[in-house]
């Protein structure tokens, strides 16, 4: 009779070795897997940027449509203030209303209810319309902005002395052109000039540098918008495939190259008509050390974004293209002009 020897079976699980091998190999993975997680959720957001941009360009045209070819446009009053040394701008509060070319355009970006509550006979820095301006717009934020959706105007008192308000951002602004009319505060005009400007002929009135007093004028501004009045599509002489309406402008808020946080300065508002309009002037994601002052200006910064490599702008025909922080300075301005006449290969 034969018996079986009991002996004792191989215990099931994992040895430290193994654990740790375990644990090293899904480290391994999830360092590859995150960063092309990362883009892919940075490329949504640059995608919803890009459907907001298509949005204002829609915005832009049905306006147009509706108005015998003109844009949607600010209304303001404005002065010269600090005299030709500084040529800093200052807007006046109209009795016979003010608003930015946004408010014009909010019937046709989802924004009838704010457009029909707006007081067009008031200021737009009173009333019942400060209480419209308090609400943030979601079409006019980049999702890649991760700073609040609304700007708390307590320190803006170089502009409006008006302190304590809550107003809505945008993350986007009309373009004036490469032009801006005196503003030789900013440092930049003599400071941060492209080097191959000199190969540039400007196509309208002025200069591309404008280096000079305090100018109203409105021959200055070449670009869809202009600080004040409506331009019509018959203007746009280089083509609406060739000019470009809005674009991205972010980096300005902050001053001192930082990103601005929506509670330094007033002028990013969507219903200010000084906060809605911006320039082409500059480098796309410059930060200029010219500029390190204060809260920062939109005039001495420009087209900018939290995108990596460029930034977004929606053209006259509103197409919207993303554009190279590389991109030749001479196509920049030809996209930024609309009579330039210049041959744009973009």
């Amino acid at each position: 009779m034969f018996f079986r020897i009991p002996h004792r079976g191989r215990k099931l699980g994992f040895t430290l070795v193994e654990l740790l091998v375990v644990i090293a190999i899904i480290g391994v993975l999830v360092g590859l897997l995150l960063p092309a997680v990362q883009a892919a959720r940075e490329a949504a957001r640059r995608n919803a940027c890009s459907n907001n941009l298509k949005q204002i360009g829609l915005s832009i045209a049905n306006y147009a449509d509706r108005s015998e070819e003109k844009m949607p446009f600010n209304k303001d009053q404005a002065m010269c203030n600090g005299g030709n040394d500084t040529g800093r701008f200052m807007f006046q509060l109209s009795n016979d209303g003010a608003w930015s070319w946004i408010v014009a355009a909010l019937p046709f970006m989802e924004g009838s209810d704010i457009y029909n509550a707006f007081d067009f006979k008031a200021d737009a820095y009173s009333g019942t319309n400060l209480i419209q301006a308090a609400r943030p717009l979601k079409n006019l934020l980049c999702p890649s902005n991760s700073s609040m959706t609304a700007v708390r105007t307590g320190q803006a008192a170089n502009y409006f002395n008006w302190n304590g308000y809550t107003a809505g951002g945008t993350d986007y602004v009309g373009s004036l052109g490469h032009v801006w009319s005196g503003w030789k505060d900013c440092g930049a005009v003599p400071t941060f000039p492209d080097t191959p400007l000199n190969r540039f002929v400007p196509g309208s009135a002025g200069t591309p540098w404008v280096n000079g007093e305090c100018m109203l004028e409105q021959v200055n501004y070449n670009g869809v918008f202009k600080q004040v009045g409506p331009r019509r599509l018959g203007d746009i002489l280089d083509g609406t495939s060739n000019s470009i309406a809005a674009f991205e402008d972010m980096h300005w808020r902050g001053g001192n190259q930082a990103i601005f946080d929506y509670n330094v300065t007033a002028d990013s508002a969507w219903f200010n008509p000084n906060a809605a309009v911006g320039n082409l002037r500059n480098p796309i994601n410059n930060r200029n050390p010219a500029w390190q002052q204060g809260a920062g200006d939109q005039r001495c910064h420009g087209w900018s974004s939290n995108h990596t490599g460029g930034a977004s702008a929606v053209k006259a025909d509103g197409s919207v293209q993303f554009f190279s922080e590389s991109m030749d300075p001479l196509v920049r301005y030809g996209l930024a002009t609309i009579k330039g006449g210049e041959q744009v290969n973009q």
